[in-house]
């Protein structure tokens, strides 16, 4: 039954995408939502941006959770999140199921077409689907409605885009004290509206003393801090300067390890 209700919703789609559609009692399915608002609809990501329905994305952006809150007089029902007008270059995935489930999308529509998801609602009317995003630019956008069942309605476009990341980051202090023939810890920490911004990827370089460091390539965790770690085993004395720059922007921070014994 959720197979036939798919395809047939994913048919709906093309012709609702030219001819506007209206409720009609007659045609009600008790198994879906009955009342499509994109206000339900939320695209939740590091540094992402609402603007009324539409939403803003860092193009650092690779795991979305597209989300529906809805009331438990729903609990149960299905409803369908359908893209379109993706941009060429970018690659869309959203979790499947073998049943439609509040975390799994059912994507039998056309031989597995990745881009329908239709999805049940649990005891509280809400659900969130995990969205997998590669091949993503500047340019990139793509746009979704939301359907509340075969013949019935569906919302107006809401468009997502991708904007370069707008994070500041600072060090969180900007001299630190280094052993000769042991390492140092240098700590940067990146912000957005001064909230802590998690999952964003950060490019470490360093100048003067060192060597073998952590990584060159750093994620904030959940406070937004990265940390960086640099040994200096041939007690070399010139101090190092450590930069952290935000991946794809030229937001950038530095902070300087002084090297002393025992330090």
């Amino acid at each position: 039954m959720q197979r036939k209700l798919a395809v047939t919703s994913f048919l709906f789609l093309l012709v609702a995408t030219l001819f506007p559609i209206t409720s009609s009692p007659a045609t009600a399915d008790s198994t879906w939502i009955s009342r499509t608002n994109l206000s339900s609809v939320s695209l939740v990501a590091p540094a992402a941006k609402k603007n009324g329905y539409n939403t803003s994305l860092s193009t650092q952006t690779t795991t979305v959770a597209l989300t529906y809150k809805g009331s438990a007089s729903d609990a149960g029902k299905f409803a369908q999140i359908n893209l379109f007008e993706v941009s060429p270059g970018l690659t869309i995935s959203m979790t499947g199921a073998p049943k439609a489930s509040p975390s799994g999308c059912e994507q039998q529509v056309l031989n597995g077409d990745s881009h329908s998801c239709m999805f049940a609602l649990d005891g509280s009317g809400n659900a969130a689907i995990q969205l997998t995003l590669s091949g993503v630019s500047i340019s990139s956008s793509f746009k979704y409605i939301l359907l509340s069942g075969p013949n019935m309605s569906q919302t107006n476009p809401a468009i997502v885009s991708f904007a370069a990341p707008r994070s500041s980051i600072k060090a969180v202090s900007a001299s630190v004290k280094g052993s000769l023939g042991g390492a140092a810890i240098v700590r940067f920490k990146i912000t957005e509206d001064n909230v802590a911004v998690a999952d964003m990827k950060v490019t470490m370089s360093f100048k003067g003393s060192g060597e073998n460091p952590s990584a060159l390539t750093l994620t904030s965790d959940s406070k937004g801090q990265v940390f960086f770690f640099l040994s200096n085993l041939g007690s070399k004395k010139p101090n190092t300067t450590v930069t952290a720059t935000i991946q794809g922007t030229n937001i950038k921070a530095n902070a300087t390890v002084v090297w002393v014994k025992n330090g």
